[in-house]
Order: C-alpha cells, then sequence, then structure tokens
C-alpha cells in the first residue's frame, strides 16, 4: 500500500484535492449518487 495521503493541498487556491484515485473515488462517488438519485425520483 502507498503512503500517499489521498488529498493534498490545492497548486491554485485554497483547499484541498484529490491526488490518488482512492481520493477521486471518494470525491466522484457522492456526485454520482445526487445524479441517480434525481434520475430515479424524476
Amino acid at each position: 500500500m502507498s503512503d500517499k495521503p489521498w488529498f493534498g493541498p490545492k497548486r491554485v487556491g485554497v483547499g484541498i484535492r484529490p491526488q490518488t484515485w482512492q481520493g477521486w473515488v471518494i470525491t466522484l462517488l457522492p456526485g454520482i449518487a445526487v445524479v441517480i438519485v434525481v434520475l430515479v425520483v424524476r
């Protein structure tokens, strides 16, 4: 397993951004879930 953190500082601006595939999964899953719920409820 990698010791690299999943999230790190942004190059421009304030906050954090995903740095590994695990970070991207955690970032994208809630967005995908919202899209699915909107499509189902519609």
